[in-house]
C-alpha cells in the first residue's frame, strides 16, 4: 500500500474552467520524501492542496494510506487530518495570544491529549532549538523560530503524512536551511512521508525524489531514473 496514490487527478477553476492540473496520476511510498518544483501558475501547491484535501478534485482519486480522503464524510475528513496529517505552510499561522508551547499542543487539545503530550512537545522544543520560547508569544519570537514552532505543531500528533507548502519561503537561507534539516530528520528517525512543495532547487535536492510540474503536467521525476515505479 502506498502512502499517497494519485489517480488520474484533475483540478480546474472557473467557469469557463481553467484546468490547473491535467490528468496526474503518481505514487508515493510510505517513508518518502518528495520534493514537487515548478515555476509559479504549474500546479504544484494545487497538487498539494488536492492530495491533502484541503482542496476539491474535479476529477480522479487520491488514495491516502490506502482511503479515497474525497469520499469521506466532514467529520470523517476532520478526525482523519486531525490524527494521520500534519501541515507546515509559507506562514507559521500560529495563534498570536497563546505561547509557543500552548501552539505546539493545539492539535493534542483538540483529543483532549494536551497533558499526555506535553512532555513530548518539550522534548521537540528541544530538538529544534526553541524551548527558550516555551512561554514568548509570537510576537516576541523571530520568524525561524516560530517556522520551527509550527513544524512542532505539525509533528505533535506523530502523523503518518506531512504536507508542507514552501515551508521556508519567509525564511533566510540560514533558517531555511535549518528547517530543511528538521525535516530530513523528522523523515530519516520517524519514518514520516513528506510532500512539500518548494521553488528553491537547492532545498528540493535534500529530498529524496523530486516531481516537476510543468503546466499542470509532470514532466521530471527522479524516482524514474533510481528505478522505482512511478
Amino acid at each position: 500500500m502506498y502512502a499517497i496514490e494519485c489517480r488520474d487527478i484533475v483540478k480546474s477553476f472557473g467557469e469557463p474552467p481553467l484546468v490547473v492540473l491535467k490528468s496526474i496520476s503518481l505514487s508515493i511510498e510510505k517513508g518518502d520524501f518528495v520534493g514537487i518544483t515548478g515555476r509559479s501558475g504549474s500546479g504544484k501547491s494545487t497538487l498539494l492542496y488536492v492530495t491533502s484535501g484541503l482542496d476539491e478534485l474535479t476529477s480522479g482519486e487520491v488514495l491516502l494510506s490506502g482511503k479515497n480522503i474525497h469520499e469521506f464524510e466532514s467529520k470523517e475528513l476532520h478526525l482523519f487530518r486531525n490524527r494521520k496529517m500534519g501541515f507546515v505552510f509559507q506562514f507559521h499561522y500560529l495563534l498570536p495570544e497563546l505561547t509557543a508551547l500552548e501552539n505546539i499542543l493545539i492539535p493534542a487539545r483538540k483529543f483532549k491529549e494536551e497533558k499526555k503530550r506535553t512532555k513530548y512537545a518539550l522534548e521537540l522544543m528541544e530538538e529544534f532549538d526553541v524551548i527558550h520560547c516555551r512561554d514568548k508569544i509570537p510576537s516576541k519570537m523571530s520568524g525561524g523560530e516560530m517556522q520551527r514552532t509550527a513544524i512542532a505543531r505539525a509533528l505533535i500528533m506523530d502523523p503518518e503524512l506531512l504536507f508542507a507548502d514552501e515551508p521556508t519561503g519567509n525564511l533566510d537561507s540560514e533558517n531555511g536551511t535549518k528547517v530543511m534539516d528538521i525535516l530530513k530528520e523528522v523523515n530519516r528517525r520517524i519514518g514520516t512521508t513528506i510532500l512539500m512543495v518548494t521553488h528553491e532547487p537547492d532545498f528540493a535536492a535534500m529530498a529524496k525524489r523530486q516531481i516537476h510540474l510543468t503546466d499542470g503536467r509532470i514532466d521530471k521525476d527522479s524516482s524514474i531514473s533510481r528505478g522505482k515505479r512511478k
